[in-house]
């Protein structure tokens, strides 16, 4: 990885890696089951992450985008349009972005998990937003956990404490801080199609 904290290209002309829309319902179901997958590699490690309401995220009409290794789909995230973040208090009153994230794999996917953060990162300071923020349910708080929270922790992303949204879930807060980085673009190509543009929270 570079100085720059973005990983190294490889030695090809092409980025290996794109974000895509994810539009099809043959796309949908692939994302979907990325999601699945992820939750039992995590269950496997004795991590509880309930994804079913990402799950039916990524299955409806939401905006998702995948990150794609040579037109592989290896990661994930619903980018949420129009958000209240009120439960938030102070933390949630500046301009962001409110994603939810197929979350990494300690000690499998941690690559997949710095590029989508990198880039989560890079989208926020190019469309004037100063926070990426994400909501994981509170059951992945417990002790069992601790790795996960660790390795996002690594990735960039401060952990806040838990809150109840206004739908009863109570859930940890993740944030991350825009931060522009040009150098991107040598890993993550541009899109071939137009991403979808969720609108900025500001109160």
């Amino acid at each position: 990885m570079g100085t720059s904290g973005v990983p190294a290209a490889s030695s090809s002309r092409e980025p290996a890696y794109e974000m895509l829309p994810v539009r099809t319902g043959a796309a949908r179901a692939e994302a979907a089951a990325l999601a699945e997958d992820t939750v039992r590699l995590l269950a496997e490690l004795g991590i509880s992450h309930p994804a079913g309401h990402l799950v039916d995220l990524i299955r409806s009409q939401a905006s998702v985008l995948g990150l794609y290794d040579d037109g592989v789909l290896v990661g994930c995230l619903v980018a949420h349009p129009d958000v209240n973040m009120r439960h938030w208090g102070p933390d949630g009153g500046d301009r962001g972005l409110l994603v939810s994230l197929v979350p990494p794999v300690p000690g499998r996917t941690e690559q997949v998990g710095r590029l989508l953060s990198l880039w989560l990162a890079d989208y926020a300071a190019r469309t004037a937003r100063e926070w990426v923020w994400w909501e994981i349910p509170a059951a992945a708080g417990s002790e069992t956990s601790t790795t996960l929270l660790d390795v996002v922790r690594d990735l960039g992303w401060e952990v806040l404490a838990a809150v109840r949204r206004t739908d009863g879930q109570q859930v940890l807060r993740l944030r991350l801080r825009a931060h522009g980085r040009d150098a991107l673009s040598a890993v993550i190509s541009p899109p071939r199609t137009a991403l979808p543009t969720p609108a900025v929270n500001a109160r």
